[in-house]
């Protein structure tokens, strides 16, 4: 496999996809099978997350979306959540100091059942590189895409009955805007780690036209070897 970009960069064939989409599955399966506790599978989760988001914004990637944390994955257990809560903290300062001068990072989720000190490291992170202008990497934590399209709903009826809006101007493009990815293009490429064949509730709205990679390897095992795999399939399979 090979675990360079060099090749995809070198083909003037291959199309880069504008926004990838990637469904971090299988930290807790990963620590499993290697007899560790599902925590340490999760903490080694967050490994590829550096990697793929260098090459992807190498490649010319406009926006990478990771999904590291789902409304639903509030039914774990209280201690594995903790875990990831803190975890997540960490990740956030740990971006701060690595992300660069070219990563635009953008929390896209719910923030009401996350905790001040997550939220601050969340704000911090977005202000620090909010004037980038190179890829935008989304984090999707606390997301769920039947929540996010339930509250474009009720934004779209508030601004109506506060006369701010008229309904012969809802469309396509007036819907999209009241999405979390407002201003980004839409999904292009998913991948999804594990060998699940399953949205989960991911992106729905932005992922109408994307094309679905998936492999059984697990997340803390996902190498840049197969980011190639997936965009080479996304140039095999026609639109």
């Amino acid at each position: 496999m090979d675990n360079s970009i060099k090749g995809l960069l070198n083909d003037n064939n291959i199309k880069i996809p504008k926004h990838i989409a990637i469904i971090c599955d299988g930290n807790g399966r990963w620590a499993k099978e290697k007899g560790l506790p599902r925590y340490l599978g999760h903490k080694a989760g967050t490994d590829p997350i550096k990697t793929i988001t260098k090459a992807c914004s190498e490649l010319g990637v406009e926006v990478l979306t990771f999904y590291v944390f789902s409304t639903e994955n509030w039914n774990r257990s209280k201690q594995e959540v903790n875990f990831l809560m803190n975890l997540f903290i960490e990740f956030f300062i740990k971006l701060q100091n690595e992300v660069g001068k070219n990563v635009k990072v953008k929390h896209i989720g719910n923030m009401d059942s996350l905790s001040s000190k997550l939220i601050n490291e969340i704000k911090k992170t977005e202000k620090l590189t909010e004037n980038n202008s190179g890829m935008v990497l989304n984090v999707a934590l606390n997301y769920g895409s039947r929540s996010e399209m339930t509250n474009a709903v009720k934004s779209i009826i508030s601004d109506m009955n506060n006369e701010n809006l008229r309904n012969d101007k809802i469309d396509e493009t007036l819907i999209n805007s009241y999405m979390y990815t407002s201003g980004l293009p839409d999904v292009d490429l998913i991948i999804r780690t594990s060998g699940e064949r399953r949205i989960s509730n991911f992106l729905l709205w932005q992922s109408a036209k994307a094309k679905l990679w998936i492999t059984k390897y697990f997340w803390p095992d996902f190498k840049i070897g197969h980011l190639n795999e997936a965009i080479k399939f996304y140039n095999e399979i026609d639109d």
